[in-house]
């Protein structure tokens, strides 16, 4: 409470201090469909706040399978955002990106002038070709189905 106003936060459980799951969180740079509501929602059960953030020294490629991904590259940068997710959603947010195909790695951005050390998820040996300055890909409108992905090795 702020000078007897009551602030509603319908995500927050009762008797769960706000602080603690700061604590708790851990910053993920997005590009593309984890910065929509409503893949948010579905992933996480709500949306989360975004704050405008971006990365030096990556570029963002279109892959021929139709997905976006970045790639180190030395003199350019990556608009994007920071979400501050919990583990539990860290965990739905590497579900989602079909980590090992996604690499979730830890880098060094800028987000409102301080450096911060957040999970961004890469394709490094990716191919593909340059990327619109398009805010998402081209797939958004599609029914979202969510499904746990197994990977099969044929001896």
């Amino acid at each position: 409470m702020s000078g007897g106003v009551s602030v509603k936060r319908p995500w927050l459980k009762p008797g769960v201090d706000p602080l603690a799951l700061l604590r708790k969180s851990a910053a993920v740079f997005c590009y593309g469909t984890l910065l929509l509501p409503r893949y948010q929602r579905r992933l996480f059960g709500r949306t989360v706040t975004a704050s405008p953030a971006v990365l030096r020294g990556w570029r963002l490629r279109m892959g021929y399978d139709g997905y976006r991904f970045i790639q180190p590259s030395p003199h350019q940068s990556v608009c994007g955002s920071l979400l501050w997710l919990t583990p539990a959603q860290l965990n739905a947010a590497d579900c989602w990106e079909d980590v090992p195909y996604y690499q979730r790695e830890s880098v060094c951005l800028r987000s409102r002038n301080k450096a911060i050390q957040a999970w961004v998820y890469t394709r490094r040996q990716g191919q593909g070709r340059s990327c619109p300055a398009q805010r998402f890909t081209t797939h958004t409108s599609a029914r979202l189905v969510l499904r746990t992905y197994r990977h099969f090795f044929q001896v």
